[in-house]
């Protein structure tokens, strides 16, 4: 029951606070269903052909930080493990939440139906983006994990134990963080769709006590809990700028007379 309400305690807060003026009118690029789903996991699946230097540089940037990280995760798993005072608290139970296949789902499906039902194109493509942000975030996820095979901390005092092809092992599932992946896409997605300052920062406090509640509930290394947070982040920023950029498209709608429609976000 208690994760739940908390879950409606989320929806509520969001849905009231986040911005859900439409554009002038609805774009015919972006009709936000499951075709347009499909069609974009396939735009992002080859996209990495398309970065440029500036792209494989935040790439490279990534790799040597979470290489970095691993040097000093079993400094970290050890500090968080001598000082287990609220393992099992409420918050801590809110970054689990936040995170897994409960409230990301309940979320998504509340913000699409409400926002199919009011005609309200801008609450349905939250909900949309939060559903592409944690789908893709959750497949690139699942096949890393399935391929490194890095054991858990709670499997291993060897930050560098690794069992490769181990599908469908969660002891050999550890990187990256698919808590922390789907936390920080739902986060970016949220925060991406308001003005105002204030709700974009809050939007991540969620994410945080996720990544806290999986390091100090010994599920996850620091570097694992890195790399999600950057999938997370990177898919979710990416779907929300690719759906601004069709919506921002100048568009022929008539002939005669000559007629064109601007959307403006």
């Amino acid at each position: 029951m208690h994760k739940l309400l908390i879950s409606l305690l989320f929806i509520i807060t969001f849905q009231t606070c986040l911005v859900a003026q439409d554009s002038i009118r609805r774009q015919e690029q972006n009709k936000y269903n499951f075709s347009q789903l499909v069609n974009e996991a396939g735009l992002l699946v080859i996209r990495p052909i398309k970065w440029n230097g500036c792209d494989w540089i935040k790439f490279g940037v990534v790799g040597v930080t979470t290489v970095a990280l691993m040097q000093e995760d079993k400094k970290i798993r050890d500090f968080s493990q001598n000082n287990q005072k609220y393992p099992m608290n409420f918050l801590m139970e809110v970054g689990n939440q936040y995170g897994g296949f409960f409230f990301g789902p309940l979320l998504c499906v509340s913000l699409y139906t409400i926002g199919s039902v009011s005609k309200s194109n801008k609450t349905k493509k939250i909900g949309f983006e939060i559903a592409q942000g944690m789908l893709y975030s959750e497949g690139i996820s699942f096949i890393s994990k399935g391929i490194i095979g890095r054991a858990r901390p709670s499997v291993s005092q060897s930050a560098f134990e690794f069992h490769p092809f181990t599908f469908f092992k969660s002891p050999y599932n550890s990187f990256p963080a698919g808590h922390i992946d789907a936390a920080f896409a739902l986060s970016t997605v949220l925060s991406r769709n308001t003005n105002c300052g204030f709700l974009k920062v809050i939007a991540y406090l969620p994410a945080a006590l996720t990544v806290v509640s999986r390091i100090y509930q010994d599920y996850h290394w620091a570097s694992d809990v890195f790399i999600g947070a950057a999938i997370g982040y990177s898919v979710g920023n990416w779907v929300v700028n690719l759906h601004e950029k069709k919506d921002s498209r100048v568009q022929l709608t008539s002939l005669y007379p000559l007629t064109f429609k601007i959307g403006l976000n």
